[in-house]
């Protein structure tokens, strides 16, 4: 699935979880950071099949040539267990497996791969906001979800240009 997707899963997650910061760090390593691989094995594919293969339904160009790495694959539980076994935390395991859960999903159902994970994030991401309105509900019990949408719109506005300084400072 689209990294968005991961994301957006991983967040309703960490959301129903009531996770703290530790936690959703872990959560986003685990759950959607894995995909970083695909950045490492993308330049090699694009050589051998063109830049116009990264917008088909699967990556698999039948050459056996690894575009991921082996944490998307059952084994990398040998990789992932031991680390969740030497922290003492589930996590890694839990999201982990969300992720190859989501993949797999992707996978066996790839004809209908579009419509599925359109499915999915939507569901996430309408989780995503229940759940942040109940919990804002019962910070403010006199609030109504017009007030909750203006709130949440100025802070993400805040953000947005926090990240635009941020990057402009970089750049």
């Amino acid at each position: 699935m689209l990294t968005t997707t991961h994301l957006a899963v991983t967040l309703l997650l960490c959301l129903i979880l009531n996770l703290n910061r530790d936690e959703w760090f872990v959560a986003l390593m685990f759950g959607v950071m894995i995909d970083a691989d695909h950045l490492f094995g993308a330049p090699r594919y694009v050589s051998h099949n063109g830049g116009a293969a990264l917008l088909r339904r699967s990556w698999d160009d039948g050459s056996g040539l690894p575009w991921k790495s082996l944490l998307h694959y059952p084994v990398g539980a040998f990789v992932v267990v031991p680390l969740s076994v030497g922290w003492r935390y589930f996590l890694p395991v839990l999201f982990w497996a969300m992720h190859l859960e989501l993949d797999y999903i992707q996978n066996a159902t790839l004809s209908w791969s579009t419509p599925i994970e359109a499915a999915v994030v939507t569901s996430s991401c309408i989780g995503i906001v229940f759940i942040l309105y109940r919990n804002w509900s019962e910070a403010e019990p006199d609030g109504d979800f017009r007030q909750f949408v203006k709130i949440m719109g100025s802070q993400l506005a805040g953000y947005g240009s926090a990240i635009r300084r941020r990057l402009g400072s970089i750049l």
